[in-house]
């Protein structure tokens, strides 16, 4: 996928977190994606965050920055970075707002995308009840699972 995304200011030596800045109508925003891992072995929970003016953290806060498509292809870059890294990892992610209009953008960009996507990895759509799938873009997810191939 060869999409405008941002570069990554900062990366962990084991790989768990990547800083990178959002820029646009709403000044520059401190962005971290963390990878931590989960009740099984190879799963990792991938999460999205804005570092506050404060130092905290949120995954709720809403930048409104105009740079979305940006953004979720800076996720992109960063899971292939870290699953090059961890091949044998699965990558776990879901939005994080009740109404699910992260989850609904998470799967319009991954259906527009699938084609490619599909080259490097296997993506499955998860629903609520733990039902697994492999991601077809007719349905709705309430988390998605990835692993490179």
């Amino acid at each position: 996928m060869h999409l405008p995304s941002y570069d990554i200011l900062e990366r962990a030596d084991d790989y768990s977190e990547y800083k990178f800045l959002s820029s646009g109508p709403n000044g520059d925003i401190v962005k971290l994606l963390l990878f931590r891992k989960l009740f099984i072995d190879s799963l990792y929970n991938l999460s999205l965050l804005d570092v506050m003016p404060d130092g905290t953290l949120s995954d709720t806060h809403l930048s409104n920055n105009n740079d979305l498509r940006k953004i979720l292809a800076t996720i992109v870059k960063v899971i292939i970075d870290y699953t090059s890294e961890f091949p044998e990892r699965h990558v776990f992610f879901q939005g994080s707002d009740e109404q699910g209009k992260r989850n609904s953008l998470y799967h319009k960009a991954i259906s527009k995308h699938l084609f490619v996507l599909e080259k490097e990895f296997y993506i499955y759509g998860i629903r609520d009840d733990g039902y697994e799938e492999v991601f077809l873009p007719t349905k709705e997810y309430d988390a998605v699972l990835v692993k490179r191939k």
